[in-house]
């Protein structure tokens, strides 16, 4: 590692997990084009779930043809993963991340405490999201510093 990255990490600018995906996807442009153009800008891990953050429309880079590129990251890296764009809004987001879940509507609630968002998704999509509830919502709260709340009808 360049002593500019070891000094970011060393900061918190930068986890060893931001490190790590980046050696894996350099190490991947050698062999497929399109990675070699995405703009990687962070990553959030939870319990059994890692989400990349990507600059706007490069998903599809991160995914590859097939979804060859992050099969390749999830075998290397040893969990599911999820791709995101960073600038994307908070709807958007969620979408992204419970894919292949239907977000119906996300809510806020005000009250004395704050805002609750409470993402509202069929109760049909239970059994095919890829990590549990609590997962997703404590990645919620890192990404978004928001209190958000997965809800099934």
């Amino acid at each position: 590692m360049c002593l500019g990255c070891e000094h970011k990490v060393k900061e918190g600018k930068i986890s060893q997990l931001d490190v790590k995906i980046s050696r894996i996807l350099f190490d991947l442009a050698k062999n497929d084009r399109g990675i070699d153009s995405i703009n990687f800008k962070r990553s959030i891990e939870t319990d059994d779930l890692i989400v990349i953050l990507v600059g706007k429309g490069e998903i599809s880079n991160v995914v590859g043809k097939g979804g060859r590129v992050i099969h390749r990251l999830e075998e290397a890296l040893n969990s599911k993963i999820r791709v995101i764009e960073e600038e994307a809004d908070i709807h958007k987001q969620v979408q992204d991340v419970l894919t292949p879940a239907k977000v119906l509507g996300i809510n806020i609630l005000y009250s004395g405490g704050g805002e609750e968002y409470r993402v509202r998704i069929p109760r049909a999509y239970l059994k095919l999201l890829p990590a549990s509830i609590d997962t997703f919502q404590a990645f919620f709260k890192k990404l978004t510093n928001k209190n958000i709340k997965l809800v099934f009808e």
